[in-house]
């Protein structure tokens, strides 16, 4: 009875990563275009807030139930443990870049004002445009760490 109940927490933890995952997927298309749509049409700024609280929603879920994925995936490696760990640090370290970005988005006239060569590097590192292609990287190294876990 216990062996069935933790599949079916399994199961809806990995349903929840899933959607939670699509949903942040589909809001980073949604990010891309977000700033020119209130710049065109002030009405969109209501929407923009509410979307921006969302988005604090779905990638609370996604971190949890990612650690929860991660450590029961973590008991159950043995021989690629290095590779699954190596590849793990690489989509963490991404996921904490994007985080950063839509952090400090919303500090850009602080941070970005200044043209020193520093200032430079900073806006090219942390510009939106790089959420997406990431959050693509991600995905794919998700199924990486699954087929390794096979």
């Amino acid at each position: 009875m216990t062996d069935q109940i933790l599949e079916i927490t399994k199961f809806l933890i990995s349903f929840i990563h899933i959607i939670s995952a699509s949903a942040w997927f589909a809001g980073s298309l949604i990010s891309l275009n977000i700033n020119h749509l209130v710049k065109i049409n002030e009405g969109f700024s209501l929407i923009s807030k509410q979307f921006i609280d969302w988005t604090n929603i779905i990638i609370s879920s996604l971190v949890m139930t990612g650690v929860i994925l991660i450590l029961n995936n973590l008991a159950q490696i043995n021989d690629n443990s290095m590779f699954y760990i190596g590849v793990l640090l690489v989509k963490l370290f991404l996921f904490i870049w994007i985080m950063l970005i839509i952090y400090l988005s919303r500090f850009k006239t602080i941070y970005l004002n200044k043209t020193t060569i520093y200032h430079k590097i900073f806006k090219l590192v942390l510009q939106s445009k790089l959420i997406f292609p990431m959050t693509i990287i991600i995905f794919l190294l998700s199924e990486l760490l699954n087929l390794i876990r096979i």
